[in-house]
């Protein structure tokens, strides 16, 4: 895949508005993962697969030194897992989302979701949970698994959904 100059300076737009909404998630993890799947899905739209898979990849990695996620940072390991899941939104809306973007953006939604409650929950929690301090590591292992399950399919529902809204204004423009 190639991309132009256009198109990087449109991802790294992107990317820093993403980074941008990462840290409002002190606010609400309601109000920071939609912003964020919505970019996700707004690069892929409009920019292509490989622009946002670049956000896909490098938003997890801004997120874990801002230190907008506390479990990635007891748990480093929870970033490929997190680059993954996000990388499973883009490509289902690019792939799906050709056809029909409402069944993109759905099964991009539910297939990153699912993806990341199998592994955070059967892989991730018993392979590190000990890196979390024994004193909280009940109370944070019960809230990773409800952020990495029921909150994703949440978040990134509503993500496509900002997304969709966005994108049926948007997409005139994009492709003039």
């Amino acid at each position: 895949m190639k991309i132009t100059t256009k198109q990087l300076a449109q991802t790294a737009l992107l990317l820093a508005l993403c980074i941008a909404f990462q840290t409002l998630k002190s606010i609400s993890v309601y109000i920071t993962g939609p912003l964020v799947n919505a970019i996700l899905i707004l690069a892929t739209l409009a920019i292509g697969p490989l622009g946002g898979l670049l956000i896909a990849l490098f938003s997890p990695v801004a997120a874990f030194f801002l230190g907008a996620t506390p479990v990635m940072n007891l748990i480093p390991a929870m970033m490929p897992v997190v680059m993954a899941g996000n990388s499973i939104l883009v490509l289902a809306v690019w792939l799906l989302g050709k056809k029909n973007l409402v069944a993109g953006l759905l099964s991009g939604s539910v297939c990153k979701a699912g993806f990341l409650w199998l592994t955070v929950w059967y892989a991730i929690l018993p392979l590190f949970s000990q890196n979390i301090p024994e004193a909280k590591r009940p109370a944070m292992v019960a809230v990773v698994r409800v952020q990495f399950s029921v909150t994703q399919l949440i978040t990134a529902l509503l993500g496509s959904f900002i997304a969709w809204l966005v994108w049926l204004r948007l997409k005139k423009a994009v492709r003039d």
